[in-house]
C-alpha cells in the first residue's frame, strides 16, 4: 500500500513554508493529545507539532509533507541519537495517556503505521511512545540529563496494544540508561 491508498485528510499547517525536511526516517513516535479534537487538531496543526493526527472516530489528518521534521518530540534521545525530531515521523493520537485509543483509532493507527513502516523501513520496536525517548532537563532535584517521567503515549509501549497494533516487536530495554 501506498500513503495515498489510505484516506488521509490534508491539514495543512502554516508550519509548512518553514520547518526543513528530517534527515532520515529511523523512529516512528507515538503521542496522546491530552486534549479533545478541536483542541488538538488546530493546537498541533499551527506549531507543527506532528505529521499526522489519528481522532477518535479514526479519521487520519495529515499536517506537514511527508518528508518533514515535526517538532512533537522536543527533547528527546534514544540509542545514542538526540533531538529525535529530525529522524522521526511524530504521530499524534487524540486521547489521554491513560485511556485506551478507541477502536477506530487503532485500526486506522494499524493501517497508517503499516504504510509508513513499509515505505521508510521502520522496524517495529523503532515504534515507540513519546514517553519512552522524552528526557529532562537538569533541574533542582536531578543534577543531569535524566529519563523523565512524560507520560505522553505511555499506553502504546503495552504489549496488549502494540499487539493490536501490529507491532510484535519492541525494544527490551533503554540503551540510554544502560549506557
Amino acid at each position: 500500500k501506498t500513503a495515498e491508498a489510505f484516506p488521509i485528510t490534508d491539514i495543512k499547517s502554516p508550519r509548512r513554508k518553514t520547518l526543513p525536511e528530517r534527515l532520515s526516517t529511523r523512529f516512528i513516535i507515538l503521542h496522546t493529545t491530552e486534549a479533545e479534537s478541536r483542541s488538538a487538531l488546530r493546537s498541533i496543526a499551527q506549531g507543527g507539532k506532528a505529521s499526522y493526527i489519528v481522532d477518535k472516530d479514526g479519521k487520519v489528518y495529515r499536517v506537514l509533507e511527508r518528508s518533514q521534521v515535526s517538532v512533537g518530540c522536543g527533547r528527546s534521545m534514544w540509542a545514542g541519537m538526540s533531538n529525535l525530531d529530525n529522524h522521526a515521523i511524530n504521530i499524534e493520537v487524540v486521547g489521554y495517556h491513560h485511556k485506551p485509543p478507541t477502536p477506530q483509532q487503532v485500526a486506522s493507527l494499524r493501517v497508517l503505521l503499516d504504510t509508513l513502516k513499509r515505505a521508510h523501513r521502520v522496524r517495529d520496536k523503532n515504534v515507540m511512545p513519546h514517553s519512552q525517548v522524552a528526557y529532562g532537563r537538569p533541574n533542582k532535584w536531578h543534577r543531569r540529563s535524566h529519563r523523565g517521567r512524560k507520560r505522553c503515549g505511555m499506553l502504546f509501549a503495552t504489549d496488549s496494544i502494540r499487539k493490536k497494533l501490529g507491532l510484535l516487536e519492541k525494544p527490551g530495554y533503554d540503551p540510554d540508561v544502560e549506557a
